[in-house]
């Protein structure tokens, strides 16, 4: 029984580290990447002026969306200090607030998505293919997971 204690203990003191191990970048690092891939875009593509502001206004709205998910992040924290410091962890609690996580998770993707799809819509049949000469150039160097 004393066996199962000490399991059950440190894979719910390994899942919360695994869980909030990201955390310490902050949305400085997100930030930091958005703004790379930006001007690697505007950079390689050659982006005209129509381009560049619309990239612009999916940078803002991204950021933005990212910095609501930080907070949900945030706000977890002291629940699941709570739920260790407890006696028993209430597991409907926890699963609640990890669900109403990754709701958001979920809707920043789909946002991300949605204005790619934007975004691949006003490039030229030119600025496509020179970046899929990029990501394939990349996929040679770094292997097949890139996008990272």
């Amino acid at each position: 029984m004393k066996k199962w204690a000490i399991v059950i203990v440190t894979l719910l003191t390994g899942g919360s580290l695994l869980l909030f191990g990201g955390c310490k970048h902050g949305l400085q690092g997100k930030e930091a990447r958005i703004d790379f891939i930006i001007d690697y875009l505007e950079e390689v593509l050659d982006l005209d002026t129509h381009q560049q502001a619309k990239l612009a206004e999916i940078r803002k709205e991204l950021t933005a969306e990212l910095v609501v998910l930080q907070e949900s992040r945030k706000k977890m924290y002291p629940l699941f200090k709570e739920q260790l410091a407890s006696e028993k962890i209430d597991t409907a609690v926890v699963k609640q607030a990890i669900g109403e996580h990754r709701q958001q998770f979920d809707r920043v993707f789909d946002l991300a998505i949605e204005r790619l799809a934007e975004f691949h819509a006003i490039l030229t049949p030119a600025q496509r293919q020179k970046l899929l000469a990029k990501l394939e150039k990349m996929e040679k160097s770094h292997g097949k997971c890139v996008i990272n």
